[in-house]
């Protein structure tokens, strides 16, 4: 999790476009969510899919209502926070099961809601799919994601994967429309650094967003919002 001490920003900056659906001219209602997740006890002994699912789906459930709720509040997009469907204090090894597959989703339009079976192990994608699609609303939520590379590959793990801390993004639809693989890590053992820096933008009818991570010594906030036009 993101420590106060951790000189690592991740921000997300939303600029205002005009919309005839924004509820009053230049404005939009967002929902962050801060959840307190229901946790594994014993995160460092390994487990099965079927277990990691049913812990999971506890979450997914309390998201649901808040998405149900936010709904009701008129809000067009719901933010969750980080590790609040899996946990964390894992070890690379018992993160497995609880890892789902997330295509980039600038090479495949993929709807997990309504279409299932297009990827294996993507179970908790569907239920987040199907919260922004019954609720008509943008969704971000972080879930732990494998990818597996190749031997030749000289950043690939010896294990044959990469495992990234990732956020994923639905639109109104349902429709996976991002993907951000966290670069600056703080403890995660679990996870991978990306082989790449991810910089994400997706399009909503009321806001264009970008999802940036920064060290303090590489590069300035206030340098990349003016070289971006933020």
């Amino acid at each position: 999790m993101l420590e106060a001490c951790c000189m690592v920003f991740l921000l997300l900056f939303c600029y205002q476009v005009a919309s005839a659906e924004i509820h009053r001219e230049g404005h939009y209602v967002a929902a962050v969510y801060e959840h307190r997740p229901i946790l594994n006890p014993n995160p460092a002994t390994l487990t099965d899919r079927r277990s990691a699912l049913e812990l999971m789906s506890r979450n997914l459930y309390i998201y649901e209502e808040q998405v149900i709720a936010a709904a009701k509040q008129g809000a067009q997009i719901i933010v969750f926070p980080e590790d609040g469907i899996h946990g964390f204090n894992f070890t690379r090894e018992t993160i497995y099961p609880y890892l789902e597959f997330v295509p980039c989703p600038q090479s495949v339009k993929w709807n997990p809601c309504r279409e299932p079976h297009l990827f294996s192990d993507t179970e908790v994608l569907q239920r987040l799919s199907c919260m922004a699609l019954r609720s008509k609303m943008f969704l971000v939520a972080n879930i732990g994601a494998k990818q597996p590379c190749e031997y030749n590959d000289p950043l690939c793990p010896p294990d044959g994967r990469y495992q990234f801390n990732t956020d994923v993004v639905f639109d109104a639809s349902g429709t996976l429309v991002a993907r951000y693989r966290k670069q600056n890590l703080y403890f995660e053992y679990a996870f991978n650094t990306p082989p790449e820096v991810d910089h994400v933008l997706f399009d909503t009818p009321f806001a264009g967003c970008q999802d940036a991570s920064y060290t303090s010594d590489e590069h300035s906030i206030g340098t990349y919002i003016e070289e971006n036009q933020i």
